[in-house]
């Protein structure tokens, strides 16, 4: 994912320095067939936005870290509370007179807050509750020594329902944004409440955030008590209504799941497309801007046709960037900050294949806007793709709050969005987030040959750290197609990590084609040791 011209501020990532600094790598067993990496306690907590204290790329990969020893990154401890509350942290832990409760257990509802809206938040919470439905804040149930971001991000995987509380405080938040940006990657029905004047929280967004809640119906709760019943009310009805869909979504696909049991033994299922955000949420609808809709409801066919050359199947990019930027004017200036055009064509270059000769076709371009054999809107296409790159960086962020949960859950998600983003981060500029994306898409499990093709050209990536991350991808994925190239590695590569992580991941694979080269490589460099000490 390109950053050409991205303020700080959305997306920014400390820069990868001393990507060769030695680390002790321990390579244990997961399971008979899985070699793998574990990292110490002491060398995961040392993640920071130095990137020369970075433990290696494996240390951080397919093993699950517990939340106890893989703390989000951070150079200092003011986010881990020992003892009395860290007035600067995110979300500092509660006086004692708010009531604690069991954080341990799955809840219906997460609230994402600031801290300067606490006593709101309150009120929302034991109104939610008193309703039936259950939820989890961080001041439910975290006693001084608990590293409490990790249990917001699992608390934001876990959960059924994202709320979040929009306030002048909460939208300039990093820890907000990057709560919002885990639940929209993985797909949490997401439930904008705003405290303060929405037209005066807009402006204050980044532009993530902005897109990312951009197609929900948002609540005006408001901070006066007079309102709040009504307000209330209202989104109380959102909840419940959502909560039902879901239960009943859940029960029919555990219905067919039963079916196809009784039939024969499926084979693993094949991944899905995630639902674009507006069908997940189900009272959610699209907001609209004022803009022509009829421009925004543009289908590519349409679209090629009116400014792309018509019956022409092919187009300068070039040509296509100034057709797309003259009709979508209006939107673009909305979406994007000054200076974050030049990224979005990056990602749309990208996404539809547009290769060094600088053309794309117009089958690319349907191609990009076909989803699970539907076309959708041109606009509406655009717009979920720069939502979710926005997000995904936001996520995985070697500074986020929230990377380490996401990492260690993508494999609840493995959705055909998800992976796709994580394909676009293994060629974003910082080499941490390179690797991150690496070892997130073998998590996924998916053995595709479009991925495994990605993940092979990691192999080939400057940093060790990705090459390395790269290497134990593919054999955990039991990639033959990466023997040749992973063999080479394994002999020539000049960093000790990556020849080791290189042979690790051949034994993962093995085989007779393996096993014979391994062979011949171990009896020539006996042969050579011999003849140096002869």
């Amino acid at each position: 994912m390109y950053k050409k011209g991205r303020n700080a501020s959305v997306l920014s990532t400390p820069s990868s320095s001393g990507q060769n600094s030695p680390t002790k790598t321990n390579y244990t067993t997961m399971s008979k067939n899985e070699p793998t990496l574990v990292a110490s306690s002491s060398s995961l907590k040392k993640e920071s936005k130095a990137s020369t204290n970075m433990p290696s790329a494996a240390t951080s990969s397919l093993p699950a870290t517990s939340s106890s020893t893989a703390t989000p990154s951070s150079s200092t401890n003011k986010n881990n509370v020992t003892g009395n509350q860290v007035e600067d942290s995110p979300h500092p832990v509660p006086p004692a007179v708010l009531k604690k409760r069991d954080s341990q257990i799955t809840k219906d509802l997460m609230i994402s807050y600031s801290h300067a809206d606490k006593d709101v938040m309150v009120k929302i919470r034991d109104a939610l509750e008193e309703n039936g439905i259950s939820v989890w804040v961080d001041v439910s149930g975290l006693q001084a020594g608990v590293d409490f971001l990790s249990k917001i991000g699992q608390a934001i995987i876990d959960c059924k329902l994202f709320l979040s509380l929009l306030s002048k405080s909460s939208v300039k938040s990093k820890y907000c944004q990057d709560e919002l940006a885990l639940a929209y990657v993985s797909n949490r029905s997401i439930f904008p409440v705003t405290l303060d004047n929405a037209k005066e929280l807009k402006p204050m967004m980044d532009t993530g955030m902005k897109l990312q809640l951009a197609r929900y119906e948002w609540t005006d709760l408001g901070r006066d008590p007079n309102n709040f019943k009504e307000g209330f009310e209202a989104l109380l009805k959102k909840l419940k209504d959502d909560l039902l869909a879901q239960q009943a979504a859940d029960k029919m696909e555990s219905e067919q799941a039963t079916d196809r049991s009784e039939k024969a033994q499926p084979e693993r299922p094949g991944l899905k497309r995630q639902d674009t955000r507006h069908k997940l949420n189900i009272k959610s609808k699209r907001n609209t801007s004022g803009t022509d809709i009829g421009v925004e409801m543009m289908d590519p066919e349409q679209f090629w046709k009116e400014h792309c050359g018509g019956s022409k199947d092919e187009i300068e990019w070039s040509k296509f960037e100034e057709a797309f930027g003259t009709v979508f004017k209006s939107q673009l200036e909305q979406m994007l900050d000054a200076g974050e055009l030049e990224w979005l064509y990056g990602v749309l270059k990208r996404e539809m294949e547009v290769e060094e000769d600088g053309i794309l076709y117009k089958f690319n371009l349907q191609a990009f806007c076909n989803i699970d054999g539907i076309y959708q809107p041109l606009w509406d296409r655009v717009n979920d793709q720069a939502s979710e790159s926005f997000a995904m960086t936001k996520v995985f962020d070697m500074d986020s709050s929230v990377r380490v949960e996401a990492i260690e859950n993508l494999g609840k998600y493995r959705s055909a969005a998800v992976i796709d983003a994580l394909r676009d981060l293994l060629v974003d500029t910082d080499a941490n987030v390179r690797a991150v994306a690496t070892i997130s898409l073998a998590r996924t499990e998916a053995k595709d040959p479009v991925t495994i093709k990605f993940l092979m050209k990691t192999l080939n990536d400057k940093d060790r750290l990705v090459r390395e991350a790269g290497c134990l991808a593919l054999g955990h994925l039991q990639a033959k197609q990466a023997v040749n190239k992973l063999l080479h590695m394994w002999r020539n590569d000049v960093i000790s990590h990556v020849r080791e992580a290189a042979n690790v991941a051949l034994g993962q694979i093995g085989g007779d084609e393996v096993e014979k080269a391994m062979r011949v490589t171990k009896v020539l460099a006996d042969e050579i040791r011999k003849l140096t000490t002869a």
